[in-house]
């Protein structure tokens, strides 16, 4: 068993940064002035150092078990959270299971008909050490950094394991005391082992059910073969096993009180992970909570909006050090310690390490979860003052161009366009910057509206006039403010279709001029991707309600980008797109980002018959839908009492919804007595 704690990570609070805001200015000027390479060169000196990097803790492994066994089967149970081996051995039958207790943040394994030795290891160096009774440990101190402990005692049939890790806050020191963390794990091992099996087990089933419990999906009988079989020959309730897999692994790596999913989530066996494991946040860390709200895991969501609310502490230093500028930045990467500057060292690429733009992005979560939850106290208290220090930026960033507002200098992540034959990363208002500042300006007006607030910040967002997005010469919406050639055709990022997904700027119903732009630079794109990007295109083409395109490019994420125990290979592996698979999903069953509830919006062919219970829409309304023969059959609707207006197909209906009832519609969005 690979042990990791989401909060180990080399590295330090961090110094204020340094930085000289002419640089900035001089790199303005040069793309401005048409020399987009010089601008480069100028970037570079802006970067800082690289991001934390996240490590693994340690190993618990089994040792001195039978030779041969029979009728072997290990198996992770989605719904109760527990992991489980059983096999034979001549006539003794044997069973192990395993589970973590989240309120104690200690994993419990169970071994009945068979006994086996254990063995702990560190992941980093350390000393192992003893304790009082059947309790063994090790514990150490990262280079520099934080120190670290794992515990493990033994009671009986059952092994109880805890760890400790030094982080305490972004900038508070790190205990780096290895002894203090093997006494605050020892403590969370007694407490566990006080419980016993049973109460340990069943409490940890119950808050994980808790959860999980409130979205199922079924799209017909699951053949019992193993998953890498399944995978090998997709089934059609494969979709729904990823589907809940992602929600699973939501809710085992995000929780209320700790750090946000990394690009590995949590787990990471290598003390060099691939790009750090940090949070990156062009795109990563955002998928990583597409399906929160709509996957009824609201709580799961908290890790990120309360590492915005810090990030936009360290972001608002930078601002004003890099920038001159008032308001919070964020750029390509980050980590625990809330690195806000860019990354790159000078000699990092600035298509993704001097991108400014991720404030505007990481706000769009802020907003969501208010739309999801109607929560106007956590809006005044919590996320306005974030939506509008991200807003204070934007306003010094945009500078006019022959009249137009825009940006300069600058990118859209990680893709070059072509000058002369070759690559080049600055330019002048690419789509992405454009379509995010947009999104957030629309935020910050409305949650002003909400709250009744109106300051000089609020007024400017208020004046500020956006260029159309911009059409290319084969009707597609283009990634840049020009019609420039793309040194990448095929490129995994789609930033210049934020406004389609996640956005909301683009519609096929209230925008097809736009939509048809958007659909013809996303075939333009090619179906080919990474995990993530395939989950991303999933979404795109779900949002354009063409079901059949959404599946086939989520079938070649299932057999060509995912590993046999279903996690997305990117590679070697990142976990966002298990997220953003999930979140695609039940963008195919229900929409809700342009005031009215879509049903079945993109169903497709392969799916003819279903039942989806517990989605939500936005405005706090929870959604369950049957269909037949690739037609809605009945939906029910729950929530807070309001008037919603319903979509399916060409029909259009108003409904109020009643608290503590459920409203009851047939396929015809008329009220039925199912």
């Amino acid at each position: 068993m690979q042990l990791n704690d989401d909060r180990l990570w080399t590295g330090s609070p961090l110094p204020p940064p340094s930085g000289d805001p002419d640089l900035v200015q001089q790199a303005r000027a040069h793309v401005l002035a048409g020399a987009p390479r010089a601008a480069e060169e100028v970037l570079r000196r802006v970067q800082g150092p690289d991001t934390a990097k996240y490590q693994p803790l340690a190993n618990v492994m089994l040792v001195g078990g039978p030779a041969e066994v029979e009728s072997y089967r290990r198996e992770l149970d989605l719904r109760t959270g527990v992991y489980s081996v059983s096999y034979r051995t001549g006539s003794v039958e044997v069973r192990r299971e395993a589970v973590c207790h989240a309120g104690l943040h200690v994993l419990a394994l169970r071994v009945t008909g068979a006994q086996v030795g254990l063995l702990l290891r560190g992941a980093l160096p350390g000393e192992h050490f003893t304790s009082s009774g059947r309790i063994v440990g090790v514990r150490g101190r990262i280079p520099d950094g934080m120190a670290w402990a794992a515990v493990v005692a033994v009671d009986g049939d059952t092994v109880y394991v805890a760890t400790e890790a030094g982080y305490r806050g972004p900038g508070a020191a790190p205990v780096e005391d290895p002894v203090e963390c093997s006494r605050l794990a020892l403590a969370q091992v007694e407490r566990a082992r006080e419980l016993g099996w049973a109460t340990f087990r069943d409490e940890a089933v119950q808050a994980h059910q808790t959860l999980f419990d409130r979205v199922s999906l079924q799209l017909g009988p699951a053949p019992d073969l193993p998953t890498g079989e399944r995978l090998a020959q997709p089934d059609r309730p494969l979709a729904a096993l990823l589907f809940q897999y992602g929600r699973y692994l939501l809710i085992t790596s995000s929780r209320p009180g700790t750090l946000p999913a990394n690009l590995q989530g949590i787990w990471n066996p290598h003390t060099d992970p691939p790009w750090r494991g940090n949070y990156t946040l062009n795109i990563n860390l955002q998928m990583n909570y597409w399906p929160a709200e709509v996957c009824a895991l609201t709580e799961c969501h908290e890790p990120l909006l309360e590492f915005v609310a810090r990030l936009a502490g360290s972001g608002a230093v930078t601002a004003k050090a890099l920038y001159g500028a008032s308001g919070w930045v964020a750029h390509h990467n980050s980590d625990p310690w809330c690195l806000s500057t860019p990354v790159g060292e000078g000699d990092g690429d600035p298509a993704w390490a001097n991108w400014p733009m991720a404030a505007a992005w990481l706000c769009q979560h802020l907003w969501e979860h208010y739309e999801f939850t109607g929560d106007v106290d956590w809006l005044r208290d919590h996320a306005w003052p974030v939506l509008r220090g991200a807003a204070e930026f934007c306003l010094h960033w945009l500078v006019s161009r022959d009249g137009v507002c825009t940006t300069a200098p600058s990118t859209s992540p990680e893709n070059h366009y072509l000058v002369d034959g070759t690559p080049v990363a600055v330019g002048v208002g690419s789509t992405m910057d454009l379509a995010l500042t947009s999104d957030l300006f629309a935020n910050v007006v409305v949650a002003a509206d909400v709250l009744g607030f109106r300051d000089d910040v609020v007024d400017a967002v208020r004046r500020v006039e956006l260029p159309a997005a911009p059409i290319g010469s084969h009707g597609q919406l283009l990634e840049w403010a020009d019609d420039v050639p793309d040194a990448e055709p095929g490129h995994r990022h789609l930033s210049h279709l934020f406004g389609l997904y996640p956005g909301r700027q683009i519609d096929r119903l209230r925008t097809p001029d736009l939509a048809e732009a958007a659909e013809r630079a996303l075939v333009a794109r090619g179906d080919a991707g990474t995990g993530w990007s395939l989950a991303w295109k999933v979404a795109l083409w779900a949002r354009l309600g063409d079901g059949d395109r959404a599946h086939a490019l989520l079938s070649m994420l299932l057999t060509d980008a995912t590993y046999p125990n279903l996690l997305c290979a990117h590679p070697p592996f990142q976990i966002d797109g298990n997220f953003g698979a999930t979140a695609a999903i039940a963008e195919m069953l229900l929409q809700s980002h342009t005031g009215e509830l879509r049903l079945l919006p993109a169903l497709p062919s392969a799916w003819p018959t279903g039942v989806v219970r517990g989605l939500r829409a936005r405005g706090g309304v929870e959604v369950d839908l049957w269909w037949d023969d690739g037609s809605l059959r009945a939906v029910a609707l729950r929530g807070a009492s309001k008037t919603v207006a319903l979509r399916y197909q060409d029909r259009t209906v108003e409904v109020t919804v009643q608290p503590d009832v459920a409203l009851m519609l047939d396929g015809r969005l008329t009220r039925s007595e199912r």
